[in-house]
């Protein structure tokens, strides 16, 4: 680890940033910095910078740790407290360190070289983890309908062409390095819908990015934050196996890691439909999860998500209501391996205990 007070001009500087004490976020980016070294030929890495508070977790590994202090956490929240405003504070405050700045988000692996993303940052060019919809689409999503009619009625609605960007990637060069001030002024502008619009970060940068040319990362990098619960039980196999301390014989298997659900071989999704055929639509989805957490389990990965499968089809039960785990198995569902059912029961009766 090399904690930097003063920090030095770079050509290319790739970003993580992570705060608070939750280990899992950690790991996160130590697998996407592992894969970031696998995938890099000599000479070609960017410099790795990690923004934590917690620098003594990346204590000899190969990157530069900025170490952030509470009050500066504190201060990048904002009056509003919106926590994703610190990403744009810390991209900004990274921006003046390099020629050219990739943030990235943790819950990342690289599938190809990162000099690959540098490639498609220049001047006039600027790098997002993806598209996501139009401001025409926005328009229509419940999701985004109190934001997008409160501008509407403000006269201050964009195009409808504007591009909601997944912002888990953002990189530009020096000479547009104030877009994430005028994304944080945005953010301000906005606070007000920040409780009930989680993505206010990401719109905001998305209005700073209208009209510029943007590319794409996905396929350079995978981002599974769709899939974090998975991917959570598949971090802590792998650093329970090699420690997360760095270790060069590390790179090599951090490229095998899955970074995908695991589902069941094609003939046990097929078994499992078959099963589920006669099930009622409303509670097919919670069957389907009870069976692929029973199939799947051929390697460790897949055995250390056998209950991430069962938990999801436990919180959609709990969500419908009317499965009594008192006198054993439910009626309704489909049936298990004995063992399965036994492990199954009792996490559904812990789940009903907490609730």
């Amino acid at each position: 680890m090399n904690v930097c007070n003063t920090v030095s001009f770079a050509k290319q500087q790739l970003i993580y940033l992570l705060y608070g004490e939750r280990r899992i976020y950690q790991l996160e980016a130590k697998l996407s910095i592992l894969t970031a070294l696998a995938r890099s030929k000599p000479g070609e890495l960017p410099t790795i910078r990690v923004l934590t508070d917690q620098p003594q977790a990346f204590d000899g590994w190969p990157v530069q740790v900025i170490a952030l202090d509470p009050a500066l956490l504190e201060a990048w929240s904002g009056d509003g407290g919106y926590t994703h405003r610190r990403k744009a504070c810390a991209i900004a405050y990274a921006a003046p360190w390099a020629e050219k700045t990739i943030f990235i988000d943790t819950d990342t692996v690289f599938l190809q070289a990162p000099v690959q993303l540098f490639q498609q940052v220049d001047a006039g060019h600027f790098l997002v983890d993806e598209l996501e919809m139009s401001w025409e689409q926005a328009s229509r999503h419940h999701y985004y309908s109190a934001f997008t009619q409160a501008l509407a009625s403000a006269g201050e609605a964009p195009e409808n062409d504007l591009q909601l960007c997944n912002s888990g990637v953002l990189g530009f060069a020096l000479e547009n390095a104030s877009i994430a001030e005028r994304a944080v002024h945005r953010i301000d502008a906005w606070a007000p819908f920040a409780a009930s619009l989680h993505t206010i970060e990401q719109i905001a940068f998305s209005f700073e990015l209208h009209g510029k040319q943007i590319n794409q990362a996905r396929g350079i990098i995978s981002h599974y934050f769709a899939m974090k619960p998975f991917i959570h039980a598949i971090l802590e196999v792998f650093f329970a196996r090699n420690g997360d301390r760095f270790d060069a014989r590390m790179l090599e298997q951090a490229l095998q890691v899955p970074v995908q659900r695991p589902e069941p071989s094609w003939f046990d999704r097929l078994t499992a439909k078959w099963y589920l055929k006669r099930m009622p639509r409303k509670t097919r989805g919670i069957g389907r999860k009870l069976l692929y957490g029973s199939f799947i389990g051929s390697d460790e990965y897949q055995r250390a998500c056998k209950a991430i499968w069962w938990h999801s089809a436990i919180e959609d039960m709990r969500r419908i209501g009317g499965f009594d785990w008192s006198t054993g198995w439910p009626q309704g569902l489909p049936r298990l391996r004995e063992a399965d059912e036994q492990v199954v029961t009792a996490m559904a009766r812990i789940s009903r205990a907490m609730s």
